[in-house]
């Protein structure tokens, strides 16, 4: 959690830290995965993201790796206003965004498809570099809602439907011949990831 306007698109350039809440969300998380046997992190630039991921490198004592990969979807001149300035300045580009979630990019930004291609080329590099290993990734919202629909071959618009509360955890299991969802969004809790 962050004390961001929830009616505001992040400004990711900087992007905010974690609020009192979301340090505990990332202590829970770095508790949870507590004799895991990791054999990588790999975590998004984000302010937010890097603070999420300290309780997990501590616990693991496993160096993190930091990838743009990782990022939350870029928006690009739409970065810091809310929706009411998007309206007032972009009408236009916003009226496409409505009709083509997946597809429409606002000025120097990215649109959905673009991150599932980004995220999408690093999962492969993970399964491949990592084979049956465990991996741990912090990320945001978007790279784990795209990951999970290529994962599960659903269709890239479907991407939306698919619940991430702040300081969860989803776990994708890449077999040999197929994607399992494990979880989805899932609070820690007393059972081991």
């Amino acid at each position: 959690c962050t004390d961001y306007p929830g009616e505001q698109i992040y400004d990711e350039t900087a992007g905010p830290g974690l609020n009192e809440e979301g340090k505990r969300e990332a202590d829970r998380l770095g508790q949870w995965v507590k004799g895991l046997d990791a054999a990588a992190l790999f975590v998004s630039p984000a302010v937010r993201t890097r603070e999420t991921a300290r309780p997990i490198v501590g616990t693991l004592g496993i160096e993190p790796a930091f990838r743009e990969d990782l990022r939350e979807r870029s928006f690009g001149i739409w970065e810091g206003l809310t929706f009411q300035e998007i309206e007032k300045r972009y009408p236009e580009g916003l009226r496409r965004w409505k009709e083509d979630p997946v597809g429409y990019a606002p000025e120097g930004g990215e649109s959905i498809l673009d991150v599932q291609k980004r995220v999408s080329d690093f999962c492969q590099w993970v399964v491949q570099s990592y084979p049956l290993r465990h991996v741990i990734l912090v990320t945001h919202m978007g790279p784990i809602r795209v990951a999970v629909t290529q994962a599960l071959a659903m269709p890239i618009r479907n991407f939306k439907y698919l619940c991430v509360p702040n300081g969860s955890s989803t776990r994708l299991n890449y077999g040999e011949t197929a994607v399992n969802l494990a979880y989805l969004g899932v609070l820690p809790s007393g059972n081991p990831p």
